[in-house]
């Protein structure tokens, strides 16, 4: 992407930061108001909240029309992602610059990802079955355990609400042979609410991969279920439970090598991955006392997949890798007066493998205890957060946070943060056979992190500026042949995020500037840009929406060496919303509109210029 393309798209997403003038019509901002739960367990506006924090609510969904969960979450502020290729490949997410592995996914407070690769499988999650996302950017170790050096994305599928059965449904296809179904109802009573819904996304997807395998399309299917139910006594106890399950098959391309000179034999003539995402909860929520609520949970998370080839000249393989995550929870949430809150509970999950690989070892349990108190004295809050973890394969880890906040005005809120963090080794790193070291201990990381956001009206805008030092990395240490704790990073970076919200005009845009090094090399980490931007606008008339997207990215190395290098691109997508009725509506959106060549992973291409429709009902 020429540099003269990048510079415009970085301002446009920084002048709603920049931007100063009237407030628009009454309504208030959506950002602003809205509470989130994953920072700190314990719910908060975002303007309450002492961390950055983003949240994508249901409409916001509908609005941008996203094909794929990554598309929600690309050049948001501190978030980078990399896709091997489109539709349901693998993906990357990087928050803060740091690994992919490192953010931690939950799906309606579920752990979710794979023991074997460490990562959550960010491709496979259906954005028709979503109610809310919410982003916190930041160490949450001292929180959640293991795997938050980076921050957190927390899914929440759809949701009841008090009122009589109302059915949604939608239709829709596009480019690549494109289809997508829907069916859902929702509702709910005083003491009753629930939400069921099952959706299928099929497409014919485009090639992976130029050199390799055949030269076909790469499809991908995934039909995925979602519900929700709540029941609250007149005790006030309330009993609830949430799935999400989706499975599918994912094609791609792949070519065979000789077991023994390692020679490229050709073409296998399929190759796919079939899979299995869940994440199922329930529980039950007790108010103790008018102060204290305690709630026990127990759940389980699987990420499963079948890895296919079939035909070449040795005809092709099957292999296995299943993994399942049992965990249970119990959280308490006491008042302990009018400016001090506690939450604490315990965490306790199981690791379990199954499949084709033999593993040295199979399982493995985490126990983790943690507690978050926040108080206010004066003019500051001031919050900590203090969690243990007796890992049955590394021991012990304590790790804490510290957070100040103070409201300069009724306008403008500081922050200020240090917050430790660890990751541990996966199965794979530790296990895995002739590549596994039992000797690895977890990665550990430090960082600090000042902030502040100002909102007035419809606008808000929020800066932070943080720094991370990352000791222990695993990395692959080619004179041992196996993974070692051998590198180091220092990650620092600066976060722009604002917006505008009223019933007419709707536009929120972010900017990320990052440098992201390998200590022992001083090389850029891969696939870490310096510069992200996106800008989303929205203008509503009568029954009319229009809308459009710009996401940039500068340039990044594929390769830990830097010598690879993925060139910068600008996106930008159009969108279209036409209220045909009440409870029709239909939706067209255009992607690449000017058929850029881009890729976000080295030898795997991206879709050029597609369009797609819609045609949503909502029962009123």
């Amino acid at each position: 992407m020429k540099r003269t393309a990048l510079s415009t798209a970085i301002l446009l997403a920084a002048t709603p930061v920049l931007a100063h003038g009237q407030d628009g019509p009454e309504t208030e901002p959506r950002t602003l108001d809205t509470v989130q739960v994953t920072a700190t367990r314990m719910a908060q506006t975002v303007d309450e909240t002492l961390s950055s924090v983003t949240i994508i609510d249901r409409e916001e969904i509908e609005r941008l029309q996203p094909q794929q969960f990554t598309d929600l979450l690309e050049g948001r502020a501190g978030i980078e992602t990399s896709q091997n290729s489109a539709f349901g490949k693998n993906t990357s997410v990087f928050t803060r610059g740091t690994s992919s592995d490192h953010t931690l996914l939950l799906i309606d407070g579920v752990r979710v990802g794979s023991a074997t690769s460490g990562g959550a499988s960010w491709q496979f999650l259906p954005p028709e079955e979503i109610e809310r996302v919410e982003i916190v950017r930041g160490p949450r170790t001292s929180i959640y355990g293991s795997d938050a050096i980076g921050g957190v994305v927390q899914v929440f599928t759809r949701e009841g609400r008090k009122g009589p059965p109302k059915v949604n449904a939608f239709v829709g296809g596009g480019s690549f042979n494109t289809q997508e179904t829907g069916v859902g109802v929702a509702g709910g009573t005083e003491s009753t609410n629930y939400s069921f819904s099952l959706s299928h996304f099929a497409t014919d997807g485009i090639n992976v991969q130029d050199d390799v395998g055949d030269d076909d399309r790469d499809g991908y299917d995934n039909t995925s279920l979602a519900g929700k139910l709540s029941h609250r006594f007149d005790s006030g106890v309330e009993l609830f439970g949430n799935i999400l399950y989706s499975e599918g098959r994912s094609e791609y391309d792949a070519d065979e090598s000789d077991p023994v000179t390692f020679a490229n034999l050709g073409p296998y003539d399929r190759a796919y991955t079939d899979f299995v995402h869940a994440a199922l909860q329930v529980g039950i929520r007790i108010p103790v006392t008018r102060l204290w609520d305690t709630e026990i949970a127990v759940g389980q998370s699987r990420d499963e997949s079948g890895d296919v080839t079939e035909g070449g000249v040795h005809g092709g393989s099957a292999d296995r890798f299943d993994t399942r995550r049992d965990q249970l929870t119990w959280r308490n949430d006491a008042r302990l007066g009018d400016r001090t809150h506690l939450v604490a509970g315990i965490d306790a999950y199981e690791d379990r493998v199954d499949g084709t690989t033999a593993y040295a070892e199979d399982s493995r349990y985490n126990v983790g205890v943690y507690s978050v108190l926040r108080t206010t004295v004066g003019a500051h809050d001031l919050e900590g957060s203090l969690r243990y973890d007796e890992n049955e394969q590394f021991g012990s880890k304590t790790t804490g946070q510290i957070a100040w906040g103070t409201q300069l005005s009724d306008d403008l809120r500081l922050r200020a943060s240090y917050g430790t963090a660890f990751k541990a080794p996966t199965f794979n790193d530790l296990y895995f056979p002739g590549f596994g070291n039992a000797d690895l201990q977890p990665e550990d990381s430090r960082t600090v992190e000042f902030g502040g956001r100002y909102s007035l009206g419809s606008y808000y805008a929020d800066v932070a500026v943080f720094r991370t030092e990352l000791d222990q990395m695993i990395s692959f240490d080619p004179v041992a042949s196996r993974p070692e704790n051998i590198d180091e990073a220092r990650i620092q970076g600066v976060e722009l995020e604002g917006g505008y919200a009223t019933s007419e005009w709707v536009w929120r845009a972010s900017l990320t500037l990052l440098d992201a090094e390998d200590r022992e090399s001083g090389k850029e980490l891969r696939r870490r840009a310096p510069v992200t931007a996106r800008l989303d606008l929205d203008r509503s008339f009568e029954r009319l929406s229009l809308g459009g997207s710009v996401v940039a990215k500068s340039r990044a190395y594929e390769d830990p060496a830097n010598q690879e290098r993925l060139s910068g691109y600008g996106l930008f997508n159009l969108r279209a919303g036409y209220q045909l009725s009440p409870e029709w509506q239909l939706q067209a959106t255009v992607h690449n509109v000017f058929d850029k060549d881009y890729v976000t992973a080295g030898g795997y291409n991206q879709p050029g210029r597609a369009a797609f429709v819609k045609l949503r009902y909502q029962q009123r």
